[in-house]
């Protein structure tokens, strides 16, 4: 009878398990309500390109034109599921809780990996709700691929530690991720670079001549490198870079000293914040753990965490002098939301149960359960508010109505709207859209002006806000003669 009632008592994993499903299923809920947008619209296009193409090629333009901002490898993943299942939202939406998926089950090996099973729930339940891979995954941004790289490199590398054929893992886990995040990627090489200076500190010079060093630095370059030479190769010197945007941001920097910083000063305190997001419940924790900055791992994991909040922080100071976006943004968490699952294994190491036989000083595994149950429940409403307020994008409600007006071989123009942020909720085939100048034989207008157009009937229109203040709008016009004109002229 007491191990019939033992083996259904409810155990911490089985809690941790439920915030998984819980996690994921918010995801599920989703799939309707947010919508693919901004950099994840233009990635979504870029990945039906590869699928049709096998090259990023912008649909619209008059010739062969080639997308130059946003990196290959979540394009490439998003194509395999488009050509299983063809190009649109469903299929975006599917691929994105693919990644949430290997998110968590990475997270949980790698962390069982080097600190047990037992702890391992905690950093799976962490990564299902931590709120900015959650909103990412909704409008189909690629953090969370990035975030798995991210997790594979500092395994790999304090792996690397001990056994050093690990150090060629992390060379291409690395490779992965700079082919993986166009405006940080290069967080990838500082993580290479700080990683190696704290190798050599720790281990001599002679680890730079170790063969599996060589060889994960070669992995690196040649994922890197090859990638930077496809660049070349399309666009001509200098353009090496994966962004010409991120390019022209830099110099805009540079040439403005003042406004940089400005960013860089007010910014800080911001930085400050999203690190306390993730540690401020477990400050015991990191006291122990910066008292141990110059043991092997954790002085490793706390090189790739500062490193990757310190290009977080100047990137963001950079885009602010041309964006003029408010310099305490929220959406700059996507710069170091990839530390976080690292933020807490440095926690991690630092707690055990009080029956545990370890001579290192430590925290109360029950204590710090309690103050991480405070954290879920704070990552739990967020999660909520995300799920009951999502963004209304009115573009998406018009184009949805539009959709079965439509006929292969048609025209839709849009106007201040980009022509990625319609594509992906078109499922009639062989439908153009373009931005709209005059003479293009449109048969409909998309726009978020408050132009008019000769020849157009206004069909519909709507304003909204989201809850953090920004506004949306979008007007659909028809052409004299379409069945949708004809339909609004008769009711009026």
């Amino acid at each position: 009878m007491h191990s019939r009632r033992r083996s259904h008592r409810v155990r911490p994993r089985h809690v941790f398990a439920a915030l998984v499903a819980v996690g994921l299923l918010l995801r599920v809920l989703t799939f309707n309500s947010w919508g693919i947008v901004y950099d994840g619209a233009v990635m979504s296009v870029m990945g039906e390109s590869f699928a049709l193409h096998g090259e990023f090629l912008v649909p619209y333009a008059p010739g062969v034109v080639y997308y130059h901002h946003y990196p290959p490898l979540y394009p490439v993943f998003l194509s395999l599921f488009y050509r299983a299942l063809g190009f649109g939202v469903f299929a975006t939406k599917l691929a994105e809780l693919v990644l949430s998926a290997l998110l968590v089950v990475v997270t949980w090996l790698t962390t069982a990996d080097l600190f047990g099973r037992r702890k391992a729930w905690y950093a799976a339940a962490f990564v299902a709700l931590e709120p900015m891979f959650l909103i990412t995954s909704l409008i189909g941004y690629s953090e969370d691929l990035v975030g798995i790289l991210f997790v594979l490199t500092a395994w790999a590398a304090v792996k690397g530690l001990r056994k050093l054929p690990y150090l060629f893992w992390a060379g291409v886990f690395a490779g992965l991720g700079f082919l993986a995040k166009a405006d940080i990627g290069w967080v990838f090489v500082v993580t290479i670079v700080m990683g190696a200076l704290w190798l050599r500190r720790v281990r001599g010079w002679w680890i730079l001549r170790d063969k599996w060093f060589l060889a994960g630095v070669a992995a690196f370059a040649l994922l890197a490198g090859g990638w930077t030479l496809r660049n070349l190769s399309v666009y001509g010197w200098p353009n090496y870079q994966t962004s010409t945007y991120l390019t022209y941001v830099y110099a805009y920097g540079f040439a403005h000293p003042a406004l940089l910083a400005e960013a860089l000063v007010v910014k800080v305190p911001l930085f400050l914040i999203f690190f306390l997001l993730y540690a401020g419940f477990f400050l015991p924790e990191v006291r122990l753990s910066r008292g141990k900055v110059r043991g092997e791992e954790t002085g490793l994991l706390w090189t790739i965490v500062g490193s990757t909040f310190l290009m977080g922080w100047i990137v963001s100071a950079f885009f602010w002098t041309v964006e003029q976006t408010p310099l305490w943004w929220w959406d700059n968490l996507r710069y170091v939301v990839i530390t976080s699952p690292l933020i807490l294994w440095l926690v991690l190491r630092e707690t055990e149960p009080r029956w545990s036989f370890t001579r290192a000083p430590s925290t109360d595994l029950r204590d710090f359960s309690r103050r991480f149950a405070a954290l879920m429940a704070v990552f739990l409403a967020i999660a909520l508010a995300i799920v009951a307020f999502p963004a209304p994008y009115p573009q998406q409600a018009i184009v949805q109505n539009l959709d079965a007006y439509l006929h292969p071989g048609a025209v839709v123009g849009v106007d201040g709207i980009p022509p990625e942020a319609i594509l992906p909720y078109i499922s009639v085939p062989d439908v153009a859209v373009v931005p709209y100048r005059g003479g293009v034989p449109a048969a409909y207008i998309l726009s978020s002006t408050s132009a008019t157009y000769a020849g157009f009937v206004r069909v519909s229109s709507l304003h909204s806000g989201d809850m953090l203040g920004e506004s949306f709008r979008c007007t659909l016009w028809a052409r004299d003669g379409t069945a949708l004109a004809d339909s609004v002229s008769a009711a009026s």
